[in-house]
């Protein structure tokens, strides 16, 4: 979701953003970091630091949003005490946008914002531990930290040999 509730937030001030964090760390899916040994899970709260991008948390979004990227304030606003999975999944989601300055919402951006969050936040090689255990997506999912709708993104990117499996 993004610039869409630009207005809604017009009360708000996010300039005391923390400092970024530049550390050495390699992260899967960032800057071209592969699935390898030497580079650790994707880390959405890391990612949005790195950025300097502000996450606010806000108990008064709409109803049906779970979490927002507004352009005008450069900030994502995330519905507090969210599972684990849907806060990590919607927080790389709307970094999507930040890093794309979408401004409002699309059909086209909304599924590239799902295409690239699952790359990031589906590591091959993590998933191999599932290989001949389970084909379920929602007990994969669960194992992974994602939503299942990020788990079958990745999936659907992997039969249409979008993004290699492990």
């Amino acid at each position: 979701m993004t610039g869409a509730y630009d207005d809604y937030w017009d009360d708000i001030e996010v300039s005391d953003a923390p400092e970024p964090h530049h550390g050495l760390r390699m992260m899967f899916g960032v800057d071209g970091s592969g699935d390898s040994a030497c580079v650790s899970d994707y880390d959405p709260w890391a990612h949005a630091e790195i950025l300097d991008l502000p996450i606010v948390f806000r108990d008064d979004l709409p109803d049906d949003v779970v979490a927002a990227y507004s352009s005008a304030h450069q900030a994502i606003f995330v519905r507090p005490n969210l599972h684990a999975a849907v806060e990590r999944c919607a927080l790389a989601h709307e970094i999507v946008h930040f890093e794309h300055d979408d401004v409002g919402t699309d059909d086209l951006q909304e599924e590239r914002a799902d295409r690239i969050a699952a790359q990031r936040l589906i590591r091959p090689s993590r998933l191999e531990q599932f290989y001949g255990i389970t084909d379920d997506p929602a007990v994969v999912a669960l194992e992974m930290s994602v939503t299942e709708k990020i788990m079958r993104t990745w999936m659907r990117l992997h039969r249409a040999g979008m993004i290699r499996g492990y």
